[in-house]
């Protein structure tokens, strides 16, 4: 079997079993209520419009999450198979959301709270946690 008849293939699958999250890309900052010149503060960050992206998601389980000191910590952890085009938006995003839960984004991301891998057929496998866990 040649590679466009996998390729369609692959996509085929990825339209009909793919979910919406939703990315959310660095606004700009803007001088609230409490801006002090001298001090450089009281910015206020604006978020645009939250980005749709198509993904295959998968529940990671709790058992093979993180486990810290005190024993196991429930996180929460999705994994998404992405289309290598929509990548970045993971790379620069501020926020990423999934049936009302909000996970790590990537460039505030601690000790491999994000990860992102290659996949063949031009598809990116990336990994979240659950954020505030």
């Amino acid at each position: 079997m040649d590679r466009n008849f996998h390729n369609k293939l692959h996509n085929d699958i990825f339209k009909s079993y793919s979910e919406t999250i939703w990315v959310y890309l660095k606004g700009s900052n803007t001088k609230g209520v409490d801006y002090d010149p001298f001090r450089n503060t009281g910015y206020v960050k604006s978020i645009k419009n939250p980005e749709p992206v198509k993904a295959h998601v998968r529940q990671i389980q709790g058992n093979s999450l993180v486990a810290r000191e005190l024993g196991l910590v429930e996180s929460g952890a999705i994994e998404i198979v992405i289309k290598s085009c929509d990548e970045s938006l993971f790379r620069l995003c501020e926020k990423v959301m999934y049936n009302d839960k909000e996970y790590t984004p990537f460039n505030k991301a601690l000790g491999n709270r994000v990860q992102i891998f290659t996949s063949p057929f031009d598809f990116t496998r990336v990994v979240l946690f659950q954020k505030g866990s």
